[in-house]
């Protein structure tokens, strides 16, 4: 099976370093977007105005996916 990493970028890099073994491309898309959600649900990212994301890379460093956060605070 592949290994795929998750990494976030928030102004600063956290690289997975162990990642994940999954069966095919659909299911590394649905775990980095349960995974993203659990972030932000778990208020694992304090929000300071900046865009985030996710990138996803297989073994060879290759970009396969990416998920992107901003929220606009309007009036807050």
């Amino acid at each position: 099976m592949p290994r795929y990493f998750f990494h976030i970028l928030n102004g600063k890099a956290v690289i997975d370093e162990i990642g994940l073994e999954l069966t095919n491309l659909d299911q590394m898309r649905t775990e980095a977007i349960r995974a993203a959600g659990q972030m932000l649900s778990d208020g694992q990212h304090s929000w300071k105005g900046q865009a985030w994301q996710m990138v996803v890379t297989d073994l060879d460093a290759t970009i396969v996916f990416g998920v992107n956060f901003s929220i606009d605070r309007h009036g807050l």
